[in-house]
Order: C-alpha cells, then structure tokens, then sequence
C-alpha cells in the first residue's frame, strides 16, 4: 500500500475519533509554520461531515480557531526570535531561508494583504505568520487581514469537502476519481484567481500593507 495511502488512513482514523480537535491542531499547525496537511485534514473532516459524522459549522469554526491561534503563534515567533533564530531550529518544520526569503518577496509586492492572498498558496500559508512577524507588521493589522483570510478559507474548503462528499457517487458514476479531482483542482485555481484578481483591481495609488 502506497504512503500516502497509509497517512491518509491515519488521518480518517485520527479525524474519526477526536473530531473537531485534530482540525483545529492541524490547521493552527499550519498556520504556525509546521508543514503539515491542514487542508487535508479540513477537507477530510468536511467530508465526514458530508456523511453526517460532524457538523459542518462545527468543522468550519474549528478551522477559523486554528488559524486564529496558530497564526497568532507563527507571529510572535518571527517577531521575537527573527530571521536567523528561526531558519536555525525551523529546519526540522521544513523552515529554510529559500523558502522565506519568497514569502517576503511576495509580502514585499502585497504587503499586509499577502496574509489573505497567501491563504490560498501553499508555502505562502504556512510561512505567512512567520514572515509578519519578522517584517515587523502591525500586530492587529495582520490580524484582521488573517481572521478574514481564516473564514473565507475554511468556509470554501469546509463547503468544497461537504459537498464533495454527498455527490460522490454520482460524481464517481459519471467522470471518475481523476475528473473529481481535477473539477477540486479547478475550483481552488478559479477561485484563488478570483481572489488575485481583486487586488489587482485595486487603484495604484493604495499604499502597500493598508
């Protein structure tokens, strides 16, 4: 059996028995900066909730508090240990200075609003907090910016997962497991460029991190 195959059944067994906690742990660790499968796992609990084994409002709420508090954390750990410190013990998380080194240079093209719009990348999201707080941004502006990026996030994703999950015998029936995933994969690209596109509307003259 493939690896991936064994974590992903560590996690429906983890996500079964402990609920709404292991999205929250998941998914603040995320957002701390450990490079762990928050989405995964928030999409596995939406789809158990799919099943009705969890509220959907229940699986969405803890995603939200994840992100809150670990993203709280990954904060205060960039700006108080900075740059080195954290690259020199965040090498076992997958922490390196390449990787930080692009989270600022996309902080440096969006300010404040790369906490929202990296939500929806990858490495972006896990080193977002780090980076705000090594960048010295205003503690309740990254805040605010993180708190929304939070909700639309888990609301997508959760509603994404729970709906994946009551159509997926008639989405197996008629384009099989590799369409399912590429219609997944099309709706976070489609919406990630709707989100990218909203900025770029924005008038010239706004200053950066406003």
């Amino acid at each position: 059996m493939p690896v991936s195959w064994h974590v992903s059944l560590h996690l429906h067994h983890l996500i079964a028995r402990y609920g709404y906690a292991v999205v929250a742990l998941f998914v603040g660790g995320e957002s701390i900066g450990i490079p762990v499968p928050g989405e995964t796992v928030l999409l596995t609990a939406a789809a158990f909730a799919g099943r009705g084994h969890l509220s959907i409002i229940g699986v969405i709420i803890a995603s939200v508090a994840g992100i809150i508090c670990g993203g709280s954390g990954g904060y205060w750990i960039g700006h108080t240990a900075g740059q080195r410190i954290v690259i020199r013990y965040g090498r076992w998380a997958g922490i390196t200075s390449e990787r930080l080194d692009h989270t600022r240079e996309f902080f440096a093209r969006y300010g404040a609003r790369a906490v929202m719009v990296g939500r929806f990348i990858p490495i972006v999201r896990i080193l977002a907090s780090i980076v705000a707080g090594i960048s010295d941004m205003p503690f309740a502006t990254f805040s605010v910016y993180n708190a929304i990026a939070g909700i639309i996030w888990s609301v997508l994703f959760g509603l994404l997962g729970f709906e994946f999950a009551r159509d997926l015998p008639r989405l197996e029936n008629r384009v099989g497991e590799a369409g399912i995933i590429a219609l997944i994969a099309f709706g976070v690209a489609f919406v990630g460029f709707l989100v990218w596109r909203h900025f770029r509307r924005e008038k010239p003259g706004t200053r950066a991190g406003v």
